[in-house]
């Protein structure tokens, strides 16, 4: 089954609670701030499209949901002009074939888009 835009949201008959569930997983946050100094501390994103705006310096961090099976996908963009950030999965989780709790580097202008699979692990794909 195809995923919906907003716009065949509005179009279709659709029950409020559903609509706004679906606004509400696939909502956006822009202008966010990486942690400065980095770790997993950073605060967990809450959204499924993420853009990170300020990176101060190099491996300062953001932090992924629990990996859930079933969970939307994560989207996670570095906006910042030149610092790479770091991104964390939530204690516990892991990235990729990392060791769970270990960051994985988003370069400046580089988005990063995150699936959970199997629970506890994140799988990514990287932009060119």
């Amino acid at each position: 089954m195809p995923i919906l835009s907003q716009a065949d949201i509005n179009a279709r008959n659709v029950d409020p609670g559903v609509k706004q569930l679906w606004m509400d997983k696939v909502a956006a946050s822009n202008a966010i701030t990486a942690l400065a100094g980095g770790g997993q501390t950073a605060p967990a994103f809450t959204n499924a499209v993420n853009r990170v705006t300020t990176v101060a310096t190099a491996a300062d961090s953001v932090r992924l949901p629990p990996a859930v099976v079933g969970t939307y996908p994560i989207v996670v963009v570095n906006a910042a002009a030149a610092n790479s950030m770091n991104i964390f999965p939530s204690t516990g989780d892991a990235i990729n074939a990392l060791s769970a709790n270990t960051a994985i580097a988003c370069a400046a202008n580089k988005t990063m888009m995150f699936f959970c699979a199997a629970p506890g692990i994140w799988n990514s794909i990287l932009t060119a």
